[in-house]
C-alpha cells in the first residue's frame, strides 16, 4: 500500500482513506483484488504462473500462490482447470 501510495504522491493513510470512499473497500483489499484480477488474466494468456508472478512484483512464485488461494479459494493451477473445463 505504501508503494501505491508514493506513486501517487499521497500518505499511506490519505491513500487508503479515498480507496475506501471510492470503492467501499479497505485498500489492501483493494490491491489484492487488483493484482489476483492481473494474474488470473496473465494466466489465461497462456503464461507460467512464475512468469505472472515475478511480472507482478512477487520475490517468489509461492508467494503469489499464496495470497491467490487465499483470495479465491483455490491455487492458481486449479483456477486454469476449472476455467478450461478439466
Amino acid at each position: 500500500m505504501k508503494a501505491c501510495a508514493g506513486h501517487l504522491c499521497m500518505s499511506p493513510n490519505y491513500f487508503s482513506d479515498v480507496v475506501k470512499r471510492l470503492t467501499g473497500e479497505n485498500a489492501g483489499q483493494y490491491i489484492r483484488e487488483f493484482v489476483v484480477q492481473k494474474a488470473k488474466a496473465g494466466m489465461l494468456a497462456g503464461k507460467t504462473i512464475a512468469e505472472v508472478a515475478y511480472g507482478l512484483g512477487f520475490e517468489y512464485p509461492q508467494h503469489l500462490t499464496r495470497m491467490f488461494r487465499a483470495h479465491t479459494g483455490m491455487s492458481p493451477t486449479g483456477y486454469l482447470a476449472s476455467v478450461r473445463g478439466k
